[in-house]
Order: structure tokens, then C-alpha cells, then sequence
């Protein structure tokens, strides 16, 4: 007997779903919506649709006796599963922009109009005041995964001119940079001093500035308890932070060998006609994969290595790059009992303690602890600068208005007004948006999120008339310096490029640095770190000096280093512009969006580079020197590895896109919510 579907569906006792996203043809409470004897009432069935959304109609399809029914309805649920899944997939720069035209893929209602509400925001926004710092690391692990792709087939340690050799330009001083691993390194751990010591140095100089002020007498005492939260914050959630990423990335590696992935290389991988160089573990594959699993579990547990300080301590051979995560987590333990131990010593006792440590670590070869410790020295040196230009900026308004009013105005400005709440001085109003924030003529606030002098710290206004640009000038209270303090930052930027290019072996047969090698003391054993370490340094601190990009742009300066030991205004030099500043400005490559993204993606990049490269990295290597360039000639070879990196370095960044996107920033949201599940609040 034939019978329609709609008999099918009452059958059931199910209702036929009419949602127009499925079914556009039918209208609701149509001839076709009947109430159905013993089916839910109405109101309960639309409540019913909106919840569970797909599940009615996988029902009808599921229990349909036609099997064209059940197949057409399944794949209306699964269609918009597979096009998010294939927007995941998509470079986050792409998804941003597919989204504005391809609602499925947005994952809710809520993040789509959070996402239409952004792009209807067409108002450039101010970069955060460390940006630089973000597009500095994300640039430095990008160097460090050409130094591993690059050192397979080339010779890439030895400087230029070494043993009378080793004349390519690529090597010589500077130029060498984009490519070296080591130094790089380095500069990891001064930012990530710098980056896990600035919110509790924050907290550690508003309570020094709040202590003397009657009105706040016990601001001290809460910001020095907000200090121990933050301290306990940190040190709690910086072991998953560290640790968790890398272990999903090595499981993944144990994953794709068992698959047979790291079998399709196993003898390229060995082989010194291809990789002329430096031959990496290719991690070995077991007999069954219960011997590979516990093998993974038992690299996992040294990894997470507390109990050696030898430079490799807690590698693996699952993935060999990994050595400096549990470097980088002891350092970071020590760091936060310094914080901890030095909170309460006035500032200059606490820069003099923690500089002493530098010294002494830097005697016995700790050079790592001796990066994270100057971080923190750059790092409270930028807050000191805020805190004496935010004061500056108050006595000009105050000089301002003496001089108005017929006194002795230390700083004769324009003339300000500021009878109402929100207005501001011209000088503030350099960066125009759409929906300006109040702003009140108060002390500093150092509680809030740290802006660094000359970083676009100034809070953002509309303005009828644009600001015209003047040219950055030096000035001590209306007085100019001398040209040699502008010279300075650039001189010092040149000195730690030159530093940092120290070659990794050979440096004493190395022209120009044969003198420099021998002034290294006869202890340290890693003679490539000595200069790198000092380099690293002084390139952080040579790079803050210069101003922010939308500075330049806009004509301010940035302010240098002016060092008080207390809250009062300072009457020392409060702006060194560095020559060349709006032409050669490190920030400004720094802050690029594309730097920005990499520095995003950094740690992603540094877990995900060397699967990559024994997987999909060495099959593309091997194609094109065996079925497009050859290996016979030396030009045959460059030709195709050139060949190869048009392929696996754009791979290396979406895969570290995908796992950024996946794993690295979901590890963040845990060890925020297990930290709020389970830590007791002060108090409790």
C-alpha cells in the first residue's frame, strides 16, 4: 500500500519540521502543520525545534522506511558541521574575512553578532604598547624555524670569512640574523622575563605611590594582597601553560607515526646526499603501540624536568627542539620568588639586588637566568618611565594653569582647559575614534593595563581639526639636547644586531670577531652564548627607546629612561627621538599586522615546525630533488630546496595556525577555569 510521507510522519506521532532555512517552500502554520492526536502541544514543539535545532529532523529521517528520506535529511544537520570544520581549517586572517559573507562560520548567534559588530567598527585601533614585543617573539620563532630547516642542507653556524672560507653573504654580520637559531633564544627569554614580571612589578609601584597619600592609607596594603594573588595566579597556571601544549604536540607526533607518516621519510631522513648537514632524530617506531605510548609517557615525565639545570636537561627525542620549555620554566620559577623576595625593597635597592644577581648568574655561565632577570629589570624601567611622564604631563596641565591665571608656570603649554569632565589637552588627541573614552585629570594609574610613554599612552578623542604633525624634538623643559643623546638608541640598536650575530662555532677564526672571542672568560663553555646573551639585551632595550609606529606617524616621541627613586616628578630628559626614527623605526616592523600574527602564533609555530618538517617538510624536499632540480650540482641543489620552501614554509604557518587556534589558546581558557574552580580566594 502506498502511502506519503507526511502518513510516515503522523505515523510516528512526529511532526514535519518547517523551518525555512531547510524547507523554504513551506510556509509555518500552513495546511500542512495539523495538531496531531497525543503529539506534544504546540508551544512545547516550537520550543523543542529551537533547542535541539537539527534533532527533528534527524528523527524523521532516521525512522523513515524509505531509505531516500533518511539519506536527504541527514545531510541537511551534517552540511553546515563540515563547513565549519573547513572554515577551522582556514588561516584565522582568511576566516575573518569569509565570515563577513559565510555565516556557517561563525560558531553561535552570539560570536556572529560580536563579529558584525566588529565590522562595523571601521575606525583603526591603538596598538597595545607592547605590541612590539608580540611581533618581536612571533619574528624570532619564525628565525628559529628557518635555522632548523635551513641547518638540514646547509652550513649555516660559521660566520663569514671563517678558517679562510664561508664567503656567501649570507653570512655575513646582521644579514645572518634572519636565520640563526641561537640568538634568538636569547631574546625569547629577555621578552618572556619582561612579559611574566610587568603585572606584579604594576601592582608592586602602586603601592609604593599609594603609600604616602593619606587618603589611601590602606591601598598598600590591597595592592600588596593583589601581588600575592597574581604570584599565586602565575605560578599555579604556568606549568600548563608550559607543559600541556607541548605533550598534545608530541602526542600528535606519536599519532602520525603510528600511521605510517614518519615511515615515508625514515631513510631521507638519513640520507647525506639529501641533508648534507645536520641529520635530526627521526623518532623510531615501536613494534606496537603500547610500547610507544608508554615510551611517550615516560619522555613526557622527564620533559617536565625541575630537578637538573644542564643546558638539554629534559629533551626528547620525539621532537628535539623542545629542550628550552623546561629551561624556560625553571627560570620562570625563580623570577617570581625574586618578584616575591624583592616586593617590598625601594626600587633602586631592588634594580641594584636584582642587577647583582645578573652578574653573579652571568659568572657562572646561567645565561638563561641572567635574560629573565634583565626582562625584569626592562620591564619595571619602562614602568618607572611611565610613571615620571604621566607626572610630567600633570605639571605641565598644573604649570598650564598657573600660568593662565598670571603665576609662575614651570612649563608654558597650551593653553588647557578642563572645567568638565572628559575634556583633555590637544596634545592627547592624536589617535580619533568613533566612541571616545572619559578622561579625568588625575594622579597615575598604574592599577590599569601599562602603557608605555610614547606608545600611543594617551587616551583617544575625537577631533574636528586633524592634528598637524611637528617634527619629533628633544627637550628638557623647553631646553634642547645635546645631538648625541638622539644618536645613542640607534648606536645602541647597530652595537646588539652586531652582538647577537656572533657565530655559533669557530668565532675565533672568525674575521671580526677574533679579538672579541678572546676576551670571553676561560669558564664559559658555550662561547657562542657570551655576546648573543649581552646582544639580546641591549636589542630589547635599544627597540623600546624607539617610538611607537602611530607615533611616528603622528609626529611624538617616545621618552627614554629617567630613573627616580620615588613618585615625584622628575625634571631629568624626557624625550630622546633616535635618529632615522620615522624612516628606519624598529617598532614599525614589529608592530606589523603580519609580525603580530606570528608573535600570536609563536609558540604554536616552535611545537608544530619540526613534525611538519619530518613529515610533509622532508616529502616535499624529497620530490623536488629527485623528480624536478636533482642533486648533482650544487645549483641543481639550492634550486630545489628553494622549490621545496615555496611549499613547507607557508605549511608551517597554517598548521601552527590551526594548532594555535585548536590547542594553545583552549590550554589558556583551562588553566584559567581550573584556577577559578579550585584556588580559595584571600579571605575564604
Amino acid at each position: 500500500m502506498n502511502h506519503t510521507y507526511a502518513e510516515e510522519t503522523s505515523s510516528v506521532g512526529l511532526k514535519l519540521n518547517t523551518d525555512k532555512a531547510f524547507l523554504p517552500d513551506i510556509e509555518p502554520n500552513s495546511g500542512h502543520e495539523e495538531q496531531e492526536v497525543g503529539s506534544a502541544p504546540q508551544h512545547q514543539r516550537r520550543r523543542h525545534s529551537t533547542i535541539f535545532g537539527w534533532l527533528p529532523r534527524v528523527n524523521i529521517g532516521f525512522f523513515s522506511r524509505n531509505p531516500r528520506h533518511r539519506i536527504s535529511h541527514l545531510i541537511p544537520p551534517i552540511r553546515p558541521l563540515l563547513l565549519r570544520s573547513a572554515c577551522f581549517l582556514l588561516p584565522s586572517f582568511l576566516q575573518s574575512r569569509i565570515r563577513r559573507r559565510r555565516p556557517f562560520c561563525s560558531a553561535s548567534p552570539e560570536n556572529q553578532k560580536k563579529r558584525d559588530k566588529e565590522r562595523h567598527d571601521e575606525e583603526p585601533r591603538t596598538l597595545s604598547p607592547t605590541a612590539y614585543l608580540d611581533g618581536m617573539r612571533g619574528i624570532a620563532a619564525f628565525s628559529v624555524f628557518l635555522c632548523h630547516y635551513f641547518y638540514t642542507c646547509f652550513v649555516i653556524a660559521e660566520g663569514w670569512g671563517s678558517g679562510g672560507s664561508n664567503y656567501n653573504f649570507l653570512k655575513l654580520p646582521i644579514i645572518r640574523l634572519f636565520y640563526s637559531g641561537p640568538p634568538m633564544v636569547c631574546i625569547f627569554f629577555v621578552i618572556s622575563g619582561y612579559a611574566i614580571s610587568l603585572k606584579p612589578l604594576k601592582l608592586i609601584h602602586s603601592a609604593s605611590c599609594s603609600s604616602g597619600s593619606s587618603t589611601t592609607a590602606h591601598a598598600d596594603e590591597r595592592n600588596y594582597s593583589k601581588l600575592f594573588e597574581t604570584l599565586s595566579s602565575l605560578v599555579f597556571r604556568r606549568g600548563l601553560r608550559l607543559f600541556l601544549p607541548p605533550a598534545i604536540s608530541t602526542f600528535l607526533i606519536v599519532l602520525l607515526l603510528r600511521l605510517g607518516a614518519y615511515e615515508w621519510n625514515r631513510e631521507f631522513a638519513s640520507d647525506e646526499n639529501f641533508l648534507r648537514n645536520v641529520q635530526e632524530i627521526h623518532y623510531e617506531r615501536f613494534q606496537s603501540a603500547t610500547e610507544q605510548f608508554v615510551d611517550w609517557t615516560y619522555a613526557m615525565l622527564n620533559f617536565v624536568h625541575l630537578w637538573d639545570w644542564d643546558a638539554f636537561a629534559g629533551s626528547t627525542g620525539i621532537d628535539v627542539h623542545l629542550w628550552t620549555i623546561p629551561v624556560e620554566f625553571r627560570a620562570s620559577m625563580v623570577l617570581f620568588l625574586t618578584i616575591l623576595g624583592t616586593a617590598r625593597l625601594n626600587r633602586g635597592v631592588r634594580r641594584g639586588v636584582v642587577l647583582g644577581w645578573c652578574g653573579f648568574a652571568f659568572l657562572w655561565e646561567r645565561w638563561e637566568m641572567c635574560l629573565f632577570w634583565m626582562g625584569m629589570v626592562l620591564a619595571e624601567s619602562d614602568l618607572i618611565r611611565e610613571v615620571e611622564a604621566r607626572q610630567e604631563k600633570e605639571g605641565r596641565v598644573q604649570g598650564g594653569f598657573a600660568e593662565r591665571n598670571g603665576g609662575e608656570g614651570v612649563l608654558p603649554v597650551v593653553e588647557p582647559v578642563l572645567a568638565r569632565k572628559g575634556d583633555v589637552m590637544p596634545q592627547q588627541r592624536r589617535h580619533p575614534q568613533r566612541h571616545p573614552q572619559e578622561t579625568t585629570a588625575r594622579g597615575p594609574d598604574i592599577s590599569s593595563d601599562m602603557t608605555i610613554v610614547g606608545s600611543g599612552d594617551e587616551t583617544s578623542h575625537e577631533s574636528h581639526q586633524p592634528p598637524t604633525p611637528s617634527p619629533p624634538t628633544t627637550a628638557v623643559a623647553g631646553r634642547s639636547l645635546p645631538a648625541g643623546i638622539t644618536l645613542f638608541p640607534t648606536l645602541l640598536l647597530v652595537i646588539s644586531l652586531y652582538l647577537l650575530s656572533q657565530p655559533d662555532i669557530n668565532s675565533h677564526l672568525t674575521p671580526g670577531w677574533i679579538t672579541l672571542t678572546s676576551l670571553i672568560p676561560h669558564w664559559w663553555t658555550e662561547h657562542y652564548r657570551f655576546y648573543q646573551s649581552i646582544g639580546a639585551v641591549l636589542f630589547v632595550y635599544s627597540v623600546s627607546r624607539y617610538p611607537s609606529s602611530s607615533d611616528s606617524r603622528s609626529g611624538s616621541s617616545s621618552h627614554p629612561p629617567s630613573v627616580a627613586g620615588s613618585c615625584s616628578p622628575n625634571t631629568g630628559p624626557t624625550t630622546a627621538v633616535p635618529i632615522f626614527s620615522s624612516i628606519l623605526n624598529p617598532k614599525t616592523l614589529f608592530e606589523s599586522s603580519i609580525a603580530r600574527h606570528l608573535g600570536k602564533t609563536s609558540y604554536a609555530i616552535y611545537l608544530v615546525h619540526g613534525p611538519v618538517l619530518h613529515t610533509l617538510g622532508y616529502t616535499m624536499m624529497k620530490f623536488t630533488w629527485t623528480r624536478v632540480t636533482g642533486t648533482e650540482t650544487n645549483e641543481q641543489y639550492v634550486t630545489g630546496f628553494v622549490l621545496a620552501s615555496l611549499a613547507v614554509i607557508p605549511l608551517v604557518i597554517w598548521v601552527a595556525d590551526v594548532f594555535w587556534r585548536g590547542v594553545d589558546e583552549p590550554v589558556v581558557r583551562l588553566a584559567r577555569r581550573l584556577e577559578q574552580r579550585v584556588v580559595v580566594g584571600i579571605g575564604e
